[in-house]
């Protein structure tokens, strides 16, 4: 009865279900990895390029504002107590607005330096425009801080309006002490903004970008990129505590007071100077190429999506097609199966029964003869032992389909076998054969091998038995056995002669049943050994070929497993 195969219940996990999206899970995840590594790439880029620039920009504005007090201070050495309290000889202020004018040529950063007296009063002056100017500065917080504490080396003011230009700046300014160390007057540089929002402007941080220079004192914004005039002088910052306090580096994320926008910063503080530095990246400016890189990823995932549905879909199809066709080859492999068991037996059957007839034919044709053999004429009794011998060779035949159905029927378990002991003995049986060609059969060490010692028996004397019948008429037939070990478990045995050999067009026919390539005339036999062969080989797993030199001699391969 035939083995019930049951069909698949769900073609979608058989073909892989869940799990064929498993592959395109990966990917999405790499891809999805890829992104977010690409953001936190870009984020610590960001950083180092505001890190950089914020020192970079720290240094530029120190480097202005220590060559201005280093000026200042060589200035306020040079003028007397009594110079800034009296009237200076014209001699004596030439000579010093000189001096001034040489620190001011090709210095941007200043618009004039001015002296003033311990009343705030000017006393000289030289700069870019309208260095004359007689005004006081009394009422100004820089210098009333420079009288309240002539011990303070300079002050620096927010963003005031010059009384000499008219123009916004902010103003750096040096005590001028008498040998006792009293307040006797200052000298001060008007610092030109438009100079440092130029290089501000200058930094490449994006059209969002952000850059501030602020007052320690409740810091009060002197220079902003974007420039927001209103806000100038005014406290309104998001980083106000780190404004006001003493650090002088950090860094990282915040949003900004005046535009809302956030951004990745980098903080500096100026020590001595009572000024601070944002430079700030907004991440529309530095997320640009990663966005670009996220809509390449996202098209490339989805792409990929549609990819794996039709791929999916159409491994289902094929699934199922393969389904189907596994179906019908089921079904046919039990017709076949079964179809060949019905032959088999039907020939086991019909050639056991056909012997019975055969040998009361060739009985009564043998009867006939003896008893009238002298009544026929020699016609008749040369029919007659046709009759014998077609009847005799029939039963050879016979025989022969016999002895081949019977290896698929015989169900004797295979059982460790001496291939050497076996050989022996079937030399022994050939003993006769042997001695009458004068053959010299030679084997090598053969191994013990997992068969059915009778079939054994059967394919070593077929082998031999046609290495001797098909011999060189002119010399000694020469025969060897050999083995050697193969792969997976197998042996290779070989068998080889020095005979007659066989043309390669030959080497697959003659394992066909009743296959011959020579006439009875020339060679006795039914044509059936090398298919007996074949088909014991067969049925322990091995496979059996021959190569050949016509002339020469033929080796016939075969595979048999180990024990």
């Amino acid at each position: 009865m035939a083995q019930h195969h049951p069909e698949p219940t769900n073609i979608a996990n058989r073909a892989g279900g869940p799990l064929s999206l498993v592959p395109l899970a990966l990917i999405l995840a790499l891809l999805a990895y890829q992104v977010w590594t690409g953001y936190e790439t870009a984020k610590r880029e960001a950083q180092t390029t505001v890190d950089n620039l914020a020192d970079v920009l720290t240094l530029t504005v120190k480097s202005a504002l220590d060559r201005l007090r280093s000026d200042l201070a060589g200035f306020s050495a040079d003028l007397t107590a009594d110079e800034l309290n009296q009237v200076m000889q014209p001699a004596r202020r030439a000579q010093l607005e000189q001096r001034m004018n040489v620190a001011l040529d090709g210095f941007d950063a200043v618009v004039h330096y001015r002296a003033f007296n311990a009343h705030g009063d000017t006393v000289l002056g030289v700069g870019r425009i309208n260095p004359q100017a007689q005004f006081s500065v009394a009422d100004r917080d820089w210098f009333q801080s420079l009288q309240a504490n002539p011990s303070r080396p300079f002050v620096l003011s927010e963003v005031l309006i010059s009384k000499a230009t008219g123009l916004p700046g902010f103003f750096l300014a040096h005590p001028i002490r008498d040998s006792q160390g009293n307040f006797r007057g200052a000298i001060s540089a008007h610092i030109n903004l438009d100079w440092f929002q130029a290089i501000i402007d200058n930094l490449d941080i994006g059209t969002e970008g952000l850059v501030t220079l602020r007052h320690r004192d409740a810091s009060r914004l002197l220079l902003r990129r974007p420039k927001v005039e209103h806000e100038i002088n005014e406290s309104n910052s998001g980083l106000y505590q780190l404004h006001i306090s003493t650090s002088q580096r950090a860094s990282g994320e915040f949003e900004s007071a005046i535009d809302h926008v956030r951004r990745v910063y980098a903080f500096r503080g100026m020590a001595p100077y009572p000024l601070t530095v944002v430079v700030a990246i907004s991440p529309a400016d530095f997320l640009r190429s990663w966005k670009t890189q996220a809509i390449v990823t996202m098209f490339v995932a989805l792409l990929l999506s549609a990819i794996q549905v039709l791929v999916y879909r159409r491994l289902t199809q094929a699934y199922r097609a393969t389904v189907d066709m596994a179906a019908e080859l089921r079904a046919i492999n039990v017709n076949l199966q079964r179809s060949n068991a019905e032959l088999e037996e039907f020939a086991y059957i019909a050639s056991h029964d056909l012997q019975t007839p055969l040998r009361n034919i060739t009985s009564f044709s043998q009867l006939l003869l003896r008893r009238f053999g002298d009544q026929l004429e020699g016609d008749g009794q040369d029919f007659l032992g046709f009759i014998v011998s077609n009847a005799r060779r029939m039963s050879s035949l016979i025989r022969d389909l016999l002895a081949y159905a019977r290896i698929t029927r015989q169900c004797q378990s295979p059982q460790v076998v001496s291939a050497k002991a076996v050989l022996d003995q079937v030399l022994m049986d050939m003993a006769t054969s042997i001695a009458d060609s004068g053959a010299r059969i030679t084997a090598s060490d053969l191994p013990e091998l997992r068969i059915n010692e009778y079939q054994l028996s059967s394919l070593l004397l077929n082998l031999l038995n046609n290495a001797i019948k098909y011999r060189h008429p002119d010399r000694r037939p020469e025969i060897t056995v050999s083995a050697e070990p193969a792969e997976h478990g197998l042996w290779l045995l070989a068998v080889s002669d020095n005979g007659i050999g066989i043309e390669p067009e030959y080497w697959e026919k003659i394992f066909a049943i009743f296959q011959r390539l020579h006439s009875l005339d020339q060679y006795e036999g039914d044509g059936i050994g090398l298919a007996l062969c074949r088909r014991i080989v067969h049925r322990w797993g091995g496979t059996i070929w021959v190569t050949s030199k016509p002339g020469l001699g033929s080796t016939f391969y075969f595979t048999l497993p180990g024990p």
